[in-house]
């Protein structure tokens, strides 16, 4: 049975259990595109909004294990791209914001905890505020505490406390581990997919190959378009027509070539081509856009 969105809160319970840990909340959501968030009916000092942010009051372990979005706090410099299969790490006392990207949404699984085990794990720097956004990948084992705690959570949460707040510290445990075995090979191939997407950003207009890429940068083409699409949400190709038909919008707006020259300036095979990548994926023909575009009739288009 498909999981269902859900959220528990309970109370800090710390005097009472010798777990150095206590669970205080837990959840699930699966974020639609375009939805808003985060979503409605959260406790007040849980709730927030991108333009303020929020400060909590203890630590947080959030699993996002579909989609993308984005991730900033006081902690850290700019935006972090949150992708799937990223671990974010909230801590207290640090303002923070993050967000699904509206046009992919996500699933998250999360646990809060207070405790002087996350306390200690912070001090020896196994968990450290600048670095809140730890890419793992799906991790079986960590789906596994997941799913573990959102079964006690929602199986009278508030008398299944104790085990959550063993969950939780059996999760910061896993997690340590997953983050080793992703070691250097994760972070080459972050840098590998970097590298890539800024030389097709560089050369958008020219036919590029994908399969010869992948040989410039030293990896599978396989392994590297999977790679790529999962820290990206498309594939190598997509990429290249995402910017292309970015451009062409540019164009379009911002010169008065016709779509035949935009289309050999931007590497289409024919004006014919573009017409119909553009409508495929803007719902309009080049032309009709740019009218749409400039119509004091239709504002916000």
């Amino acid at each position: 049975m498909a999981l269902r969105n859900y959220f528990i809160y309970l109370p800090d319970h710390r005097t009472r259990d010798p777990w150095d840990c206590v669970a205080t909340s837990a959840g699930f959501t699966k974020v639609l595109p375009g939805s808003p968030y985060p979503p409605v009916r959260h406790p007040v000092d849980h709730h927030f909004s991108w333009a303020s942010g929020r400060v909590l009051q203890a630590y947080q372990i959030i699993y996002v294990t579909a989609g993308r979005g984005y991730f900033e706090s006081e902690a850290t410099t700019g935006r972090t791209r949150i992708e799937r299969g990223s671990i974010v790490l909230l801590f207290p006392g640090i303002r923070h914001r993050y967000a699904p990207d509206s046009k992919t949404g996500w699933v998250e699984h999360w646990i809060e905890c207070r405790g002087s085990c996350f306390d200690r794990a912070k001090e020896r720097g196994l968990i450290r505020p600048e670095r809140p956004v730890l890419r793992v990948g799906i991790s079986p084992d960590l789906m596994n505490c997941f799913q573990r705690c959102h079964g006690l959570a929602q199986r009278r949460g508030s008398n299944n406390q104790a085990m959550l707040s063993t969950l939780g510290l059996h999760t910061l445990s896993v997690l340590q581990s997953a983050v080793k075995s992703r070691g250097n090979f994760a972070r080459r191939i972050d840098e590998i997919i970097f590298e890539a997407q800024s030389l097709i950003e560089g050369t958008y207009q020219e036919t590029l190959s994908m399969e010869q890429l992948a040989r410039q940068l030293h990896v599978g083409y396989s392994y590297f378009r999977q790679a790529f699409k999962a820290r990206t949400g498309l594939s190598p190709k997509q990429y290249q027509l995402q910017i292309r038909l970015q451009k062409a919008q540019e164009l379009l707006l911002n010169t008065s070539k016709s779509v035949k020259e935009i289309a050999e300036i931007l590497g289409f095979d024919s004006a014919y081509h573009l017409s119909n990548q553009f409508k495929k994926h803007l719902d309009l023909a080049p032309r009709i856009w740019k009218a749409k575009s400039f119509s004091v009739d239709q504002p916000g288009i």
